[in-house]
């Protein structure tokens, strides 16, 4: 069950319970697929790195505190992604663009980090939402948002437009360059995004 905002989040991640582990949102998005596509339960992934690793506190002490009694365990939303020929998933966030610099941008934001940036400082990965931002800024006004992403200061901005979706579809006049966990998909000219809250437990 999705959390409420400033509720206690995790409980103790049981003894021993370590046969999954993650470095990267990449790692964690392929066990979940491949998980879907066998139809089979996702099971507990332990996470040492990646920006839901960060959403969660960036905890040190590696494998050590994973089997440790200090470990945690949470469950995290997902969302099932449809490209234009195929479908995926996403566990951290999705970035639709035709460059960094230029042309508009579209965020769908599962943890509040893309690496160092703090994109969606409200994001939070079990609220059962996806935290959308659009924008297509002027290339200064793109400096200086860029200049603000480390601490997340670049919100509120007139310029971006900012909710909290369950679900987006978008179609594009030309081709955009997909990026999935970091991954880069290649162009497709629409995509459609659903949450699934729960869809996995991390241990932390």
């Amino acid at each position: 069950m999705p959390i409420e905002r400033g509720e206690d989040w995790g409980d103790d991640a049981p003894f021993g319970l370590v046969d999954v582990i993650a470095t990267t949102d990449a790692e964690v998005r392929t066990v979940v697929e491949e998980s879907w596509a066998a139809g089979t339960e996702i099971p507990p992934i332990a996470l040492l790195g990646g920006d839901l690793w960060r959403a969660l506190g960036s905890p040190v002490g590696g494998l050590q505190r994973i089997r440790s009694q200090e470990a945690k365990m949470a469950p995290i939303d997902a969302a099932e992604v449809s490209l234009d020929d195929r479908s995926c998933a996403a566990v951290a966030h999705v970035f639709c663009m035709r460059s960094w610099w230029l042309g508009p941008i579209t965020a769908v934001m599962n943890s509040e980090w893309r690496d160092t940036w703090r994109v969606a400082p409200k994001a939070h990965p079990n609220d059962g939402r996806f935290d959308l931002l659009e924008g297509d800024l002027p290339i200064r006004q793109r400096w200086l948002a860029r200049s603000r992403l480390r601490t997340g200061d670049h919100l509120p901005h007139s310029g971006i437009r900012s909710e909290r979706v369950t679900h987006l579809e978008r179609t594009f006049e030309r081709p955009f360059r997909i990026r999935i966990d970091g991954v880069d998909e290649g162009r497709h000219r629409s995509i459609a995004v659903r949450v699934v809250p729960d869809a996995f437990n991390v241990i932390f």
